[in-house]
This record gives structure tokens, sequence and C-alpha cells, in this order.
């Protein structure tokens, strides 16, 4: 019975002890501090990788057999069209598009169909390739990964110059242009978005540094939110608009220092030359008590201490003119006469003094 016992207790504490580690292990997770400022944090936490900016079309045969693979032609031939391919290679698309006409016009096999739904899917791998270089170029991320962006760039100049290249060669290449490209392009936005969320938070700093925040406050905050939707940006894996976002702010908060530094200093100067003429001021006058003490001798136009300049009033002629309502009251036309020979009186007193 006492061993059963034992045995019963030692699970009860066993389940108690698990219950305790479960509790202390978990905590409510505390709500971010709100901040007027820029977050000067490590982006280490930052998720590096990113997702594909593309959209991809789904050209799978949903409706099977022939009618399935055209359906993934047209849908893949508008894709070309959007990416613009027939810019990018004009010839090719050419080429394509007569192809597309003759097939549709006739009985096509399965194996030609194939073969053109390739082509345009390669065009606009070709066209998207080419886009991704332009952006790369303008925004300077080729540095970030220099080996693969020149294996990318010679392909593309290839597939430029080569105007007799085989459809099963032109999608190999076009293909791989565009990989090399994409892996630039991911490489280096994330690469430059860290660099200029630095360069933002340095900028802001500079800002603070000029009380910014109180001089230019709705701007200020404007470059704050700016930061702050990048750093959203950051961790959606969306690169570019993080890189967007950081440039508007350090831009922007780079601006107000450079405003609000120029008017403080206009504003130092302009008391600066202010000191120096209360002090040019003072010692012309120290000058000429030195040159030309007053002393204690009269000076013309200045009158002695104790001079009289008027002479004192005298009100007791004028005492007839008070007039006292509180004793009785007075009927309207007297209390008129009453008032106007009161004015006499006073009239009169001064007249003849």
């Amino acid at each position: 019975m006492i061993k059963r016992k034992l045995v019963m207790l030692t699970a009860v504490f066993a389940t108690a002890s698990l219950l305790m580690v479960s509790c202390g292990s978990k905590k409510d997770p505390e709500p971010a501090p709100v901040e007027d400022t820029v977050d000067n944090t490590a982006t280490d936490s930052i998720d590096d990788t990113t997702s594909g900016n593309e959209t991809t079309t789904d050209t799978s045969d949903s409706t099977g057999g022939i009618e399935g693979i055209w359906n993934s032609i047209d849908s893949l031939r508008d894709d070309a069209i959007k990416a613009g391919a027939d810019k990018a290679a004009p010839d090719a698309f050419k080429a394509a598009e007569d192809e597309y006409n003759r097939l549709k016009n006739g009985n096509a096999s399965e194996e030609e169909l194939l073969a053109l739904k390739a082509r345009y899917a390669a065009l606009k791998a070709f066209a998207d390739a080419k886009a991704k270089k332009e952006k790369i170029d303008s925004l300077g991320l080729a540095s970030y990964n220099q080996k693969v962006y020149d294996e990318g760039s010679n392909l593309i100049a290839e597939l430029d110059e080569n105007k007799n290249i085989s459809s099963a060669e032109f999608s190999s290449k076009a293909g791989a242009a565009n990989a090399s490209m994409t892996a630039v392009l991911e490489t280096g936005l994330r690469t430059k978005a860290r660099e200029v969320r630095g360069e933002a938070v340095a900028a802001q700093k500079k800002a603070n540094s000029v009380k910014c925040f109180v001089s230019r406050k709705a701007e200020y905050e404007t470059f704050v939110n700016a930061f702050k939707s990048g750093d959203q940006n950051f961790v959606t894996k969306n690169p570019e608009g993080a890189l967007e976002k950081y440039t508007k702010a350090k831009d922007g908060f780079e601006n107000l220092y450079t405003e609000v530094s120029a008017a403080r200093a206009k504003a130092q100067a302009a008391i600066e030359e202010a000191k120096k003429r209360v002090a040019a001021s003072e010692g012309t006058a120290v000058q000429a008590d030195i040159d030309k003490p007053l002393g204690n001798e009269p000076v013309e136009g200045i009158e002695a201490e104790d001079t009289k300049l008027l002479e004192e009033d005298d009100y007791t002629q004028a005492a007839s003119a008070e007039v006292d309502l509180s004793d009785e009251a007075v009927p309207a036309e007297d209390l008129v006469e009453k008032v106007e020979n009161g004015i006499n009186a006073t009239l009169d007193a001064l007249e003849a003094k």
C-alpha cells in the first residue's frame, strides 16, 4: 500500500515539474516601443532571402491535347509581348510570330506546338534578362556580383549579335542570361538596401544635431515614416521597395540638415555682427567720456536737476463746477442747466488765471 502511494506521488511530482517547465518557457511578447526617430538597430534579424518579383504564368496544358498546348502558347505569347520581347529581340520575335500564324492556320503537330511554346518562353526570358540588366546598370549593382553579371552580359550580347542561332540554343542561353541577371539583381538590391539604410541612420543623426525634429517637424516625421516603410519592405522580401524608401529617408534627412544648418549659420552670423556693433558703440562712448568728460558743469540744453519746468495747477476756482447727483433727483432740463453752469464757471476761472 505504501509503495503504491509513493509511485502515485512520484507521478504527481513529475507532472507538476513538466507543467512548471512548460509554463516557464513561454512569455507574452512585449509590444515594441513606438518611437519618432529612426531605429538604429542592427539589421541582422532581417531575412536575407528574397521572393521572386516576377509573375509567372501557369503554362501547364490544363485542358490536355492540342487545345491545351495552344492555351499555353497564347498565354506565353501574351507574357512575352508584355515583357517587351518584340523590342528586345525583334528578329527572333518576328520569326516566332510567323511560325505562330502558320501553325494557327494549318494542322500543327504536337511537336511543332511544343517548339513554338518553348520559343515564346525563351523570348520572355530574354526580354526579362535585358530589363534586369538595365535596372542593375541604373542602380550600380553589378559590382555586388561581378562575375555572374559578366557571364549574363556576355550571353545577352551573344544573342543580340548572332542572328542565325537555333531556337534550342536561343532558349538555353536566354534562360541562363535571365537566371544570371536575377541573381545579380537580388544580391545587389539586398546589399545596397543595407548600405543605404546605414546612410539614412547617419543622416538622421546629423539632422537631430541641429534639432530638425523641432524646426521642421512635419518633414522630419515624413522621412522617419519612409525609413520605417523601408524596414517593412525589407522584412517582407521586397529589397527594391526597401531601397527606394531608405533612399528617400537618407536624402530627406541630408537636405534638412543642410538647410537648417545654413539657416542657423546665417542667424549666428547676424548675432555676431550685432555684438560687434554693440561693442563698437560702447567703445565710442567710453572714448568720448575720456576725451570730453561732462563733469558737474551745466550743459546747454539740459536743465538742472531741481529745475521747475511747469507751474503747479490751481483748481480751487473750479470747485463750483463739481456736480453732486446724490442728494436729490433733478429733472433732466435742470440737470443740463446745472452742468452747463458748472462748465461755464470752470472756463471763466481758467480765463481769469
